[in-house]
């Protein structure tokens, strides 16, 4: 499938995409022994469980550190990103260890009247190398373009201050491109069985706020949304305090991309599909298998069980489904 891809320019992902539809057309019969196989499997059993537009699963071993797991998947991740992105295409990108990595391993394209917008606040330093307008820096950078920030706190003190800034021209103008969004990529952040989320490492969130979140049942993060095992926003004192993309922007955009890494995050990873937060997934082996075993059971009527995940289906957990 290597050869093949060389050969044809595409990434071994999309040859194996195609040798399905051929199996599935009955133009060929064929018969592959291998770990990718085994992922293309998985892949469908996944779409075909949650809804999913598509969803990339790069096989890796159980005996791999955590980290040599994450560089695998957003190797092929950066792959699938590349196939995606087209020309004229606006590009909302969160911030993050996994989404950073994710854009690293993009090949530098040339895209003619792109648009790299991030999507969610956030304007600390959280390394030497590393803040949290990085992100779009180095994917508008990998993509010839400009890109266009937003210049807030990821949360802030007080919910007047939030309403404050919404209101200032440089942040309104950012918000402004988020109605023209074809392209989302996110990660997904886990709070059990243990805290797995940069929002929360970055020290946007106290342990008194960790505590309030977990008892009122978040599970996860998308989006610097909170979010409990149904994909339902948990709405606690901080939520009026995010500044990021509204729901109804994620509502509209036709591919959400979700990347995550690390069977530990799998509740944090269904509910983020569950809400309709993401339609597409890129997952390491571990996590999809893990995903597996939590297909279906919290379907209700209403979310990705009727229909394919085309869009963010969201409710606020004890509270009215508005947008923020």
């Amino acid at each position: 499938m290597s050869e093949i891809g060389d050969r044809l320019s595409i990434s071994r992902h999309r040859v194996g995409r195609l040798l399905r539809e051929a199996i599935e057309t009955g133009v060929v019969k064929i018969e592959i022994q291998s770990s990718f196989s085994k992922s293309i499997e998985i892949e469908r059993a996944l779409e075909n469980a949650f809804g999913l537009k598509t969803s990339v699963v790069v096989e890796v071993s159980r005996d791999l550190p955590p980290e040599d797991i994450k560089l695998a998947t957003c190797k092929a991740g950066g792959q699938f990103l590349r196939e995606l992105i087209k020309a004229h295409h606006t590009i909302g990108v969160g911030w993050g260890t996994t989404t950073f990595e994710l854009i690293n391993q993009l090949e530098p394209m040339e895209i003619r009247d792109a648009t790299v917008v991030q999507i969610t606040g956030g304007n600390k330093r959280l390394s030497v190398q590393f803040d949290c307008h990085e992100v779009t820096r180095r994917l508008a950078q990998k993509l010839s373009v400009d890109p266009v920030l937003l210049h807030a706190p990821g949360v802030v003190d007080k919910k007047e201050t939030r309403e404050l800034l919404m209101r200032e021209s440089a942040i309104a103008e950012t918000f402004g491109h988020f109605d023209k969004l074809d392209i989302v990529v996110v990660g997904i952040g886990a709070i059990v069985p243990e805290v797995a989320s940069m929002l929360i490492g970055s020290g946007y969130v106290s342990s008194t706020e960790l505590k309030s979140l977990k008892r009122a049942g978040a599970v996860g993060d998308v989006f610097s949304y909170f979010i409990n095992d149904r994909g339902e926003i948990v709405q606690t004192e901080i939520y009026d305090r995010s500044i990021t993309i509204g729901i109804r922007h994620i509502r509209k955009v036709p591919v959400t991309v979700g990347i995550a890494t690390g069977a530990e995050k799998s509740r944090a990873v269904a509910a983020a599909i569950r809400g309709g937060f993401v339609n597409t997934l890129i997952v390491d082996s571990l996590l999809a298998e893990s995903l597996l075993k939590l297909r279906d059971p919290l379907v209700r009527s209403g979310h990705f069980g009727e229909q394919r995940n085309n869009a963010a289906n969201v409710r606020l957990s004890g509270a009215a489904d508005i947008s923020h």
